[in-house]
């Protein structure tokens, strides 16, 4: 499955399962919030692109490529976290887009292999549904791209950030020796929970941290001086 994952970019198919006039965007082109008082117009968002949005971290604001017209849930945005740019494309692949499920985006992510796929293991845990399932396998063979194939993709990218969370763990078990947040990490590696497996490997190495306190007499110090100590008068100065 690993022959899935490319040095430099991933392109994965993602069905959306639910939108609303979630965001907007303003006169430069910015994806904004819906409250923002600069927005010129409505973006539907969708659900695979909003989650996308909240388990980047670091993510920039993102840019609109092509602005939804008529149809508020077609569009392009353009972002980026770190070293990965992400490009999310939303478009209706059946039935002429009269409802949420008509739609299906691409997701499109150029950068390092390890944060690519950390990005999609948490897209998939906190997302309610499985994108790579299709309302209509049938049109999305037929018009997007293959079925199998996709979800092949989504999958060996998920089973990537696997293994590479679960070598973080071994790394910091044989460095710092077991502990009770090593099983923490282990259980939140198989709940699917990636932030709780970095907090508790954060926790083992900062217990880990040795503080050198510099020598302190706690009754002071005195000072000896070798010999007469000169005396020097200044009052008649300050007069």
């Amino acid at each position: 499955m690993q022959e899935r994952l490319e040095a430099l970019t991933s392109t994965l198919y993602a069905q959306v399962r639910d939108a609303g006039p979630t965001h907007g965007y303003d006169s430069e082109g910015y994806l904004r919030p819906k409250a923002h008082p600069a927005n010129i117009s409505t973006v539907y968002l969708g659900d695979v692109a909003k989650t996308l949005l909240k388990v980047v971290q670091g993510v920039s604001t993102p840019i609109m490529e092509k602005k939804p017209g008529f149809d508020e849930q077609t569009w392009i945005f353009t972002c980026h976290s770190g070293d990965v740019s992400i490009r999310i494309e939303s478009y209706s692949y059946w039935g002429f887009g009269l409802l949420t499920r008509c739609y299906a985006n691409t997701i499109t992510m150029q950068g390092p292999l390890e944060e690519r796929a950390r990005f999609v293991f948490d897209l998939v845990s906190s997302l309610s549904h499985k994108p790579w399932e299709f309302s209509r396998r049938s049109k999305f063979n037929s018009k997007i791209s293959n079925i199998e194939d996709n979800q092949e993709t989504w999958l060996a990218h998920i089973e990537r950030a696997r293994t590479d969370l679960n070598e973080l763990i071994e790394t910091t078990l044989l460095a710092k020796g077991d502990s009770e947040d090593i099983e923490i990490a282990r259980n939140a590696l198989a709940d699917d929970n990636a932030p709780a497996v970095l907090r508790a490997l954060s926790r083992i190495e900062a217990d880990s941290i040795e503080i050198e306190v510099e020598d302190v007499i706690p009754e002071g110090q005195v000072l000896r001086i070798e010999g007469d100590v000169p005396f020097v008068d200044l009052s008649s100065e300050e007069e």
